[in-house]
């Protein structure tokens, strides 16, 4: 049996033993899940003997367990997730996610960093899509994310290059939390990609990073599927905005319908490579989204209660007669801002300056390409 002795001075609680289990070369979700159920703790798993986890039904070879558990060195291990300020939450747990548990093969425990843990109180949607995007794409995906931030709709993605980060800005812009699935560990260093290590971050701030993964766990091409599952599994649907045929975020729309979740796709141009993935989508079933309230009334969401931080921010200053003028001009299709110019009868320079005031105060939004767009 394992010397445990030094837990009791670490004072660990029974969720540390399920990540030294998953510490365990080979012992996957369904190998732990399995064990506890055996065993009745995850602890009484850790302290098995070999012989004794021959009678866990489970594919895991119990030959050389103690060799393994010999490699890790708990002490070390509680340093680590203490360090990064890791919380382990087993599916023991009633923080667990509750949609989790509902999928097949679902997680033994996820790694938690940041402040929300309000996954089972808050309706929670996906937002994936391609890496690659377009003015539209990116003009879509900050829109939905920001307004269902603001309808008290909790945003999960996978923090990746794309249309992933622009759903997790989109609902910080909005002040409301938004989790992170990762494919990898969630302390600093295994954080994937590192350029996003400041929007990880800044998600930290009100919302959470999650994973399967223990720290320290590089993600690799066999990480990622498996982590999409999590975020299908652990929302009420996941919307698909440009995608590439073959693209990651396609597996993620497949998973939610296996797992009998809505799945949501935004049309795009039969011209473009990333309409490719949305429009097969919405051939196939997917339902489609124009707006909003168009996920709102799918989901039943329609009469949900908007927090504090999500009502939308009336300008403090009233406005002028010049910018009551360009806002006229303005609507949520791109208008270049010469055309603003042209419409409203503003000098350039003049009309500039609004426009930069008024995208300060977050009334408009230049999407790219001297483009404006509307956004009160």
């Amino acid at each position: 049996m394992r010397d445990v002795s030094i837990l009791s001075i670490l004072a660990m609680n029974e969720a540390f033993f399920f990540h030294l289990l998953n510490k365990i070369p080979g012992c996957g979700g369904k190998t732990i899940r399995a064990a506890v159920a055996h065993f009745g703790s995850a602890e009484k798993a850790w302290n098995a003997s070999e012989a004794e986890w021959q009678a866990v039904e489970a594919r895991f070879n119990p030959a050389g367990l103690d060799t393994k558990r010999a490699a890790i060195d708990p002490k070390l291990e509680a340093q680590k997730l203490e360090s990064s300020g890791i919380t382990v939450v087993p599916f023991t747990d009633p923080l667990f996610p509750v949609l989790l548990q509902e999928i097949p093969n679902p997680p033994a425990l996820l790694y938690m960093r940041g402040n929300w843990t309000g996954w089972n109180e808050t309706p929670c949607v996906a937002i994936v899509g391609s890496r690659d995007y377009s003015p539209y794409g990116k003009q879509v995906a900050e829109e939905l994310s920001r307004e269902l931030a603001r309808a008290g709709v909790a945003i999960i993605s996978g923090l990746a290059f794309g249309i992933d980060s622009l759903a997790h800005e989109g609902a910080l812009t909005a002040e409301m939390p938004t989790g992170a699935i990762l494919g990898g560990g969630i302390d600093d260093a295994s954080i994937a990609p590192q350029s996003h290590l400041r929007l990880a971050q800044q998600i930290l701030q009100t919302g959470s990073l999650l994973s399967e993964y223990p720290p320290g766990t590089t993600p690799g091409a066999g990480t990622f599927p498996a982590r999409n599952r999590i975020i299908a599994g652990m929302t009420l649907g996941t919307i698909v905005i440009e995608a590439k045929e073959g693209s990651g975020s396609l597996i993620t729309a497949r998973l939610a319908l296996d797992f009998n979740r809505e799945v949501f796709a935004v049309p795009g141009s039969i011209f473009s490579p990333l309409s490719i993935g949305t429009n097969t989508l919405l051939k196939e079933g997917a339902k489609l989204v124009t707006g909003v309230q168009d996920i709102l009334n799918e989901l039943n969401l329609e009469d949900l209660q908007q927090p504090k931080a999500a009502l939308s921010k009336k300008p403090s200053i009233p406005l002028t007669t010049e910018e009551q003028k360009i806002l006229a001009c303005l609507s949520r299709d791109g208008l270049h801002i010469d055309k603003v110019m042209e419409i409203s009868k503003l000098e350039t320079t003049r009309g500039a300056s609004l426009l930069t005031k008024l995208e300060m105060r977050g009334l408009v939004k230049n999407i790219g390409n001297m483009q404006y767009i509307k956004i009160c």
